[in-house]
């Protein structure tokens, strides 16, 4: 996702939407750039701590010495083994680990709207009190069913962070930042993975897994300090709730009041100021630049609109192909690595799983951390599809080291998956997902995509302990058949978001629609006229 500003020929700014894009137009001498202060980079990493609480919590339970079926099976139950709640069943444990994507699923629909009525950061802030909860109750519990309800609370803060952050940050960056400090948001969870899986190897106690369960305490009490005088409100979100005042406030403490009006341009409200794609934009463009900064100090700012427009003619394309991408994004298997990945390294014959998953989880930072600059080169969606092709080739591997109990390779072929993963679909959906959608349904719309990502999250994490009973050693085969479809579904109907604005890629949902409708017009007088020729 990587963000580079482009010019039209008259040299001036596209009007990049906010909250998310996936870069923004290439930048010459002749465009001033505002450049990046502390106060912005602040407000980004004080956000990145609530999904850092996304990853820890993912992957903190993911220990063979917390859970193993036969050695939880067994009685008496040998020391040193089943650590968390001794004696738990396999269905106890699955429930417990699939809870908190049902509290995701929670968070992520609620969210959206409230970040809507009350503002972006007063929404953070109440999504700390989950945070909070959910550790309580999961560090005290004295019984796996309690520790499920702890889980779903703390399912609701990530669930929360992942509809309202990623906006958030988009809200705040200038259009040539947004993708480099986008990705903050899938850094911060691939080091929560990471983080978690290194207490694994001083934390594999009987008690250890309660300070592992407490630690979001800590985050949440770090936010709530820093954010009343770090964060700064979305402007993109007071303009919509009517103040621009407050708006213009919080755009000179970001970037100084001597940038202001330069801000001002790049959120743009009413797509109707966007330059139509060939309709002359290098004539139209100063003129809209003066008209858009007019109307986003006017008082009646336009407003966000409601779930039902999704479903009119002009967005229902939209909305599921972006409901596509969410699904595409889990379905092809990347939790079944993070929550159970422990458990496929035993299958395999490794000593030690904690090595594998310390290993796995190191592995998915770093792609992350280039995924920017390989989409500059080569495009969100053909490094989709190129991580969709590395994905199953890595599923291949995982079943082939299965079969042959091949530990070293079967680390290497996961370690490849979350790589691939971890350089494509992983950050880069988030964004795709964005900027399917117009500024003023997009709020709405990711809440829905989010919802569904999790709905689909929580059924690998359900079915994936079953499957893996049943299938055996194949138990990815499965996923190679997900990873293709998905393949098939990008390369069909999913466009290229990079390099576009916004208002480009509701064009090309548009002619399609339009080109559609003529054809199935055409259809109907065809059968129309046949008839009249045979009465």
């Amino acid at each position: 996702m990587e963000f580079t500003p482009s010019m039209s020929s008259s040299s001036h700014v596209w009007l990049v939407p906010t909250p998310v894009v996936t870069q923004a137009p290439p930048q010459t001498q002749a465009n001033p750039t505002i450049k990046p202060t502390l106060r912005l980079y602040a407000n980004v990493l004080v956000a990145a701590l609530q999904p850092f609480q996304f990853g820890w919590s993912t992957s903190q339970m993911n220990n063979s010495i917390f859970n193993n079926e036969v050695d939880c099976d067994a009685r008496p139950i040998a020391p040193g083994t089943c650590l968390m709640f001794p004696g738990h069943t396999k269905t106890q444990w699955t429930i417990a680990v699939s809870s908190w994507i049902v509290g995701g699923m929670i968070g992520a629909l609620v969210t959206g709207r409230v970040s809507n009525k009350f503002g972006r950061k007063p929404t953070m802030m109440a999504n700390c009190l989950f945070m909070i909860a959910g550790a309580v109750i999961q560090a005290a519990a004295s019984n796996i069913t309690t520790f499920t309800v702890g889980r779903v609370f703390a399912g609701i803060a990530a669930g929360g962070s992942t509809a309202v952050i990623p906006g958030f940050i988009g809200e705040i960056c200038p259009p040539n930042l947004r993708s480099k400090l986008g990705v903050c948001f899938q850094i911060s969870i691939t080091l929560g993975h990471l983080c978690v899986a290194i207490t694994f190897f001083f934390a594999s106690t009987s008690t250890g897994w309660r300070y592992i369960a407490a630690f979001p305490i800590l985050l949440a009490f770090l936010f709530l300090v820093l954010a009343p005088f770090v964060l700064v409100e979305s402007p993109a979100w007071l303009l919509m709730a009517g103040k621009p005042l407050a708006a213009e406030h919080e755009l000179a403490r970001l970037f100084g009041q001597e940038n202001v009006f330069l801000a001002k341009t790049w959120m743009k409200q009413e797509e109707e100021t966007a330059p139509r794609v060939g309709v002359g934009s290098e004539f139209v463009q100063p003129m809209q630049d003066l008209r858009m900064s007019m109307a986003l100090m006017a008082p009646n700012a336009p407003k966000a609109r409601g779930l039902v427009d999704l479903f009119s003619p002009a967005l229902i394309r939209q909305l599921l192909v972006a409901i596509g991408v969410a699904a595409a994004q889990q379905l092809t298997g990347v939790n079944a690595v993070f929550f159970y990945s422990s458990g496929i390294f035993k299958q395999a014959g490794l000593s030690d799983s904690r090595i594998g998953v310390l290993l796995v989880n190191f592995v998915n930072v770093l792609p992350t951390l280039f995924c920017g600059l390989l989409s500059a080169r080569l495009g969100n969606r053909k490094l989709i599809l190129i991580g969709f092709t590395g994905m199953l080739l890595s599923a291949v591997g995982i079943t082939v080291t299965l079969v042959t109990s091949v530990s070293p390779l079967a680390i290497v072929f996961v370690a490849l998956y979350v790589t691939t993963f971890g350089a494509s679909l992983g950050p880069l959906a988030w964004g795709v997902m964005a900027d399917l959608f117009p500024d003023d349904v997009r709020a709405v719309g990711c809440s829905i995509c989010v919802g569904c990502s999790w709905l689909c999250s929580l059924t690998v994490g359900l079915v994936y302990p079953y499957l893996a009973a049943a299938l055996g050693n194949f138990s990815f085969v499965p996923f190679m058949y997900t990873i293709t479809l998905s393949f098939l579904f990008f390369f069909s109907v999913v466009p290229d978001t990079y390099g576009k604005t916004i208002q480009e890629i509701q064009d090309e949902f548009e002619v399609r629609r339009l080109k559609k409708s003529r054809n199935r017009d055409q259809w109907h007088m065809s059968g129309k006229s046949q008839i009249a020729v045979l009465g």
